[in-house]
């Protein structure tokens, strides 16, 4: 049977244990019961209270004589008819009154003091004494007498009127009462009118800039007022408020505390009511990162050219796409819709003077929007500088050499790079030069000699740190474009974003100290804080991120996207290689030989500059929250594999392969398969078949099978049913080896016919000697 209202009303009292014991003479009979502390009267209550105190010596405790009232209450308080056995009538009734002042307190609802108000005012007196009234429906002592234990002063309260009552401060009484008392009080519920609490002193105004953009001289004037307690304030003002010596003062007929260095911050700015402004510096104003004088300027209204700038900043992340990849200039493929709307936004601002941050996430297709904007700048007498860690620059020039055939591409790496002059005349011949952060700084006298038309960073983070001789040589070359491309969220790290943004949009944002005061150590302590709020308001229209499970980017990329990682051998790699070529060509040529020199080759192949590139994929994979599997043809490569990841990560790395046991397999894929972005090696043959690890979303082919049935099969692991998200297929290859040209084999045999190479590197035995040479010859070019 459901429980009536009253009942549920009961259960309620009770648990929120506002109940009190009382004394009451029903028919005649003097009866203990358990009453509600406030509101409407609940027999239930006494019910529900009454069976949780009854035990069987206290079931029948009103049969019992009692040598005091106090015993024979708290007894009937615990026995079934709640009966005092008591004769003295009298005795009870006064018992009764007394038990009812001793509760009088608990029966006030705190809720209800909201309804007593204090009202702080100054009273007219030679003195300029203040004093606080209080106002209330009725008089009721046990609400005064809680008034008086939150602030003692008002103990002193006299009458006024009618239901008034009156008391006169002294100075330091006031300030103790705008202090702590008024602050006490309204935390017990009262309220309290006319006394302001911590006013604030805020600062807002307007940029005044002509129609167009000045070629010289100030951009615009910023013009600036300052309120106090919400109130406009002028700098006469604030020196009466600042003459009164006190951080509590009287303010337009009401006291406020106000904090004095706030208050002198405020003066100097009213002294210098306006200044002038770069354009940078009014944009940033505009934004609301301006300050003067330690004040922010937060608030503000922007006129003339910045008006149009700031809407077209708002507007560029909106800017439709791209009409058709071909009127792009010599770019050659196409792009897809997300990416063809990053070209547009990178022109907006690259076109404007700003920098741009595309900070789509990894697989995206970074660089092939950048070369699409290249392309768009038009090729000038100037290059174009790409700074990019040394495990990418193989890939850039492969990707440039895709999309963009018709530019000049300098790779500035090497033993035999270019020096000073002939760096220069290098340059000069290119359309773009393509070097490492750690050459950037060796080589900075003669890079920095160059006019550069546009200098794009990749993985940006590597310039997270502002005091690195890289992130301050980037800031010195002030080219006139600026785009840094990075797939690591870098959001939550603040002083991250402030050196990026110091080498794409330098003066935008304060200057480190100020930073720090105003954004960083908030940012660092709440990452939800108000400051990151308004930070990230700020960079947006200079930050483009997309992420794989946008609605508008997932349905363009398909269920599997792959991907070529290309790889440069290292000097001592590319030694090694050369002699294993020289053992079989001095060797009588057998077809054992052949395979033995493929497997040493490979194994070359799978050298520092490989594992280099996967150290950075696995970093971006793994901080972008995300998990890979990574699949070698050899165990031997795996336990190295394994070995150096794990003392990249500093943390555990799992390793499935044949050699394992039923139980230690399981182990390892229960390992993988815990909480938190992981990374899983497996040797081809032993993780090829028979697992399913969804929750990968990159599978990474260290060296290639040549099979593409068996490497399909391997990828299914993570791309496979129950997999929502796209899987990223990184296929490794080391250029100017075997490797790259028996993958344009395979890539040229799919397309013709559409067919799969059934035996792995068994295909080469068709091939004669001449053919077999231009297959494993090492490109020395490269």
């Amino acid at each position: 049977m459901p429980l009536q209202q009253n009942q549920l009303d009961a259960l309620e009292i009770v648990a929120s244990g506002e109940f009190i014991p009382t004394l009451l003479k029903e028919d005649g009979v003097w009866r203990a019961r358990w009453i509600p502390a406030f509101g409407p009267q609940n027999k239930w209550v006494d019910e529900i209270v009454r069976r949780s105190n009854i035990t069987p010596l206290s079931e029948f405790a009103d049969r019992d004589p009692h040598q005091t009232l106090h015993d024979a209450f708290l007894d009937a308080l615990k026995c079934k008819s709640g009966n005092v056995n008591w004769l003295d009538d009298a005795e009870c009734e006064r018992f009764a009154r007394d038990l009812n002042l001793w509760s009088r307190p608990a029966k006030v609802d705190p809720k209800s003091f909201s309804s007593y108000v204090f009202k702080f005012s100054v009273i007219p007196d030679s003195d300029g004494e203040s004093s606080v009234e209080l106002s209330y429906p009725s008089f009721d002592p046990y609400v005064l007498g809680r008034a008086i234990e939150l602030f003692t002063p008002l103990g002193a309260l006299e009458k006024k009127g009618v239901n008034r009552l009156f008391v006169v401060l002294s100075q330091g009484e006031t300030e103790a009462f705008l202090r702590t008392g008024a602050r006490a009080l309204m935390a017990a519920g009262f309220i309290v009118e006319g006394a302001e609490l911590s006013a604030g002193i805020s600062a807002e105004g307007e940029i005044i800039a002509p129609e167009k953009l000045p070629a010289r001289g100030p951009a615009a004037e910023l013009r600036v007022k300052v309120r106090v307690a919400g109130e406009i304030v002028g700098a006469r003002e604030i020196k009466f408020l600042l003459d009164q010596k006190s951080p509590f003062v009287f303010f337009r007929g009401r006291w406020i505390e106000v904090d004095r260095d706030i208050l002198k911050n405020a003066l100097k700015v009213l002294e210098r009511s306006s200044a002038h402004l770069e354009r940078m510096d009014a944009i940033r104003f505009a934004q609301g990162l301006g300050a003067l004088h330690g004040m922010d300027i937060a608030k503000l209204r922007a006129h003339g050219w910045l008006r149009g700038v700031l809407d077209g900043m708002r507007k560029a992340a909106k800017i439709p796409s791209l009409k058709t990849p071909s009127r792009l200039a010599g770019f050659h493929g196409s792009l897809r819709g997300y990416q063809s709307r990053g070209v547009a936004w990178m022109k907006f601002l690259v076109e404007n003077g700003f920098g741009a941050l595309l900070a789509d996430d990894m697989g995206l297709g970074k660089t092939i929007e950048t070369i699409a904007l290249l392309c768009t700048l038009g090729r000038e007498s100037r290059p174009c500088l790409v700074v990019a860690p040394l495990s990418l620059l193989a890939n850039w020039r492969r990707e440039i050499e895709s999309f963009a055939p018709d530019f000049k591409v300098y790779v500035h790496h090497g033993e035999t790079r270019a020096a000073e002059v002939d760096f220069a005349l290098k340059a000069a011949k290119a359309d773009v030069v393509l070097t490492s952060y750690a050459l950037l700084v060796k080589d900075y006298s003669a890079i920095s000699g160059v006019n550069w038309l546009c200098v794009v960073i990749d993985e940006a983070q590597w310039i997270k740190n502002a005091d690195t001789r890289a992130a301050k040589a980037l800031k010195a070359l002030r080219p006139p474009r600026r785009i840094a491309l990075t797939g690591t969220p870098i959001e939550n790290s603040a002083f991250d974003v402030w050196s990026i943004e110091e080498f794409l949009n330098p003066g935008f944002l304060p200057e480190k100290a100020e930073f720090s005061r105003r954004f960083a150590k908030f940012i660092t302590a709440d990452a939800h804080s108000i400051a990151a709020k308004q930070l990230k308001h700020a960079l947006e229209p200079f930050i483009l991120r997309r992420v794989k499970s946008d609605k508008s980017v997932a349905a363009e990329l398909g269920e599997k996207r792959e991907i070529r990682e290309y790889c440069s051998l290292s000097k001592r790699d590319r030694a090694k290689y050369e002699a294993a070529l020289e053992v079989w060509r001095s060797s009588e040529h057998s077809q054992g030989d052949i395979f033995a020199l493929i497997t040493a080759l490979k194994l070359v192949c799978d050298g520092e500059g490989k594992f280099e590139r996967l150290a950075d994929l696995a970093d971006s994979i793994l901080s972008s929250g995300e998990s890979a599997l990574i699949f070698t043809q050899y165990v031997k490569v795996g336990a190295q594999l394994k070995t150096k990841l794990e003392k990249h990560f500093g943390s555990r790395v799992a390793f499935l392969h044949g050699a394992l046991s039923a139980a230690e397999r399981e182990k390892e894929i229960a390992f993988f398969k815990e909480s938190g972005p992981k990374i899983f090696i497996l040797s081809l043959r032993a993780g090829g078949f028979g697992l399913n690890l969804v929750k990968a979303t990159h599978v990474i082919h260290f060296d290639r099978w040549w099979n593409p049935a068996v490497e399909a099969q391997a990828t299914d692991r993570a791309h496979r049913i129950g997999q929502s998200r796209t899987v990223f297929v990184h296929l490794m290859i080391t250029e100017g080896t075997l490797e790259e040209r028996i993958d344009s084999i395979l890539g040229k045999k799919l397309a013709v016919s559409g067919s799969l190479v059934e035996n792995g590197e068994k295909f080469l035995r068709e091939m004669n000697r001449r053919e077999f040479e231009r297959i494993v010859a090492l490109d020395r070019n490269i």
